[in-house]
């Protein structure tokens, strides 16, 4: 029995299999993701379930042909192996959710702080208990790039660079590390206001930067959103 989990990000579609074991078969991105596709993977890979969600709309649809396949459309409403300690849960990121029920796999019983370096940048807590108790949402690196140019009169939009120094010695150097330092120093300041809470806290860094940003004492799951997905998908159909 194989499940297809489908992540419809902001900037990327990610696809996945996964076995029962939790372990990832295969998993692919895309810019959108069609009928046609769909169709190869149940095929390819002898789908039996399927859960998904996107930011993008309320519900990614299936074709036709899919639709006596048992379907979660992962939302606010779906059961969950965690418990939401969150004022206003049905503005909750649902990969935000994935990803806490992921951090869940990975670190059971463990107090987990969960850094999605993304479109945006989300940090989110996970206590020992299982517990979410949300967090804090910033602008990735791109969305910072962009801010810059659009709002001022020279600067020009830049791409971030892998790595950094503390100084540049251009504009185009000083908008790249800024960007980027202004990232890490964020998620290092993050990290040492809930170390100096708690000393038992593991550090998750997941998203499409994770490796840019990634630390000595993290460790980076670029596919937590996924494992997350696949939990819950085997949580919410187990007998």
């Amino acid at each position: 029995m194989s499940n297809l989990i489908i992540d419809e990000g902001n900037s990327m579609c990610k696809m996945a299999v996964a076995a029962d074991s939790g372990a990832i078969i295969t998993h692919q991105a895309y810019h959108n993701i069609d009928s046609a596709v769909l169709l190869r993977w149940i095929e390819q890979y002898g789908i039996s379930r399927i859960i998904s969600t996107s930011t993008r709309r309320d519900k990614v649809e299936l074709p036709d042909g899919l639709k006596g396949i048992p379907h979660i459309n992962l939302d606010t409403e779906t059961k969950l192996p965690i418990k939401i300690n969150y004022s206003t849960p049905q503005t909750l990121g649902r990969d935000r959710i994935a990803a806490a029920v992921g951090a869940q796999v990975l670190f059971p019983a463990s107090n987990v702080l969960i850094i999605d370096v993304g479109t945006a940048m989300t940090i989110d807590f996970l206590d020992k208990n299982g517990v979410y108790h949300g967090g804090a949402i910033s602008p990735g690196s791109e969305m910072r790039a962009k801010a810059l140019n659009t709002f001022t009169g020279k600067l020009p939009l830049v791409d971030v660079p892998d790595k950094s120094e503390l100084a540049g010695k251009s504009t185009i150097e000083a908008l790249q590390f800024g960007i980027l330092n202004g990232i890490r120093f964020e998620i290092d300041g993050y990290i040492s206001a809930y170390r100096a809470e708690m000393q038992d806290v593991k550090i998750l860094i997941t998203g499409g930067a994770a490796g840019i940003v990634c630390r000595a004492d993290a460790v980076c799951e670029p596919n937590l959103v996924i494992i997350g997905m696949n939990r819950i998908l085997e949580f919410c159909t187990k007998k």
